[in-house]
């Protein structure tokens, strides 16, 4: 007569068991996306942010070459405004969303002349909320961009 074959009972999880555990990894997984979208699109957000300030001076810039002008920027630390003074008179602030300058290198008046070009060169430093970033103003054509510090 042929022997029958020993099963042996190993402990695993019943089906419940393991209905919870993926859930509970679903959830983890789900949490752990959700936060690093999050952080992705608030830092999106500043750098939208200082794209829109730069374009706010490239308008001045455009202005200043239409309408014959001179148009000064006034820097001031630890502001969260840019100060605007036209060669006509007209006063106003450009204001930057978010954060503030925190530190101005080589350059505390910024003019674009009739031409579209500055007087000079720097750098100032603006404090977001999530990050650190370096407006550059490169002389002549006017060329402004910014790096993540």
């Amino acid at each position: 007569m042929a022997k029958r074959l020993q099963i042996k009972y190993l402990p695993s999880f019943t089906y419940l068991e393991m209905l919870m555990v993926m859930f509970i990894l679903a959830i983890l997984t789900a949490c752990t996306l959700i936060g690093k979208t999050l952080l992705s699109v608030s830092a999106s957000n500043e750098e939208l942010n200082i794209n829109h300030l730069i374009t706010q001076m490239n308008y001045l810039k455009s202005k200043a070459i239409n309408e014959k002008q001179s148009i000064s920027l006034i820097f001031t630390n630890q502001t969260n405004s840019i100060k605007v003074k036209e060669e006509h008179g007209s006063k106003y602030q450009l204001k930057i969303k978010g954060g503030k300058i925190v530190n101005i290198a080589k350059i505390q008046l910024l003019t674009f002349n009739k031409d579209g070009h500055i007087n000079n060169f720097g750098s100032i430093n603006l404090k977001m909320k999530h990050g650190n970033y370096k407006l550059i103003f490169h002389i002549e054509k006017g060329r402004i961009r910014y790096i993540k510090i």
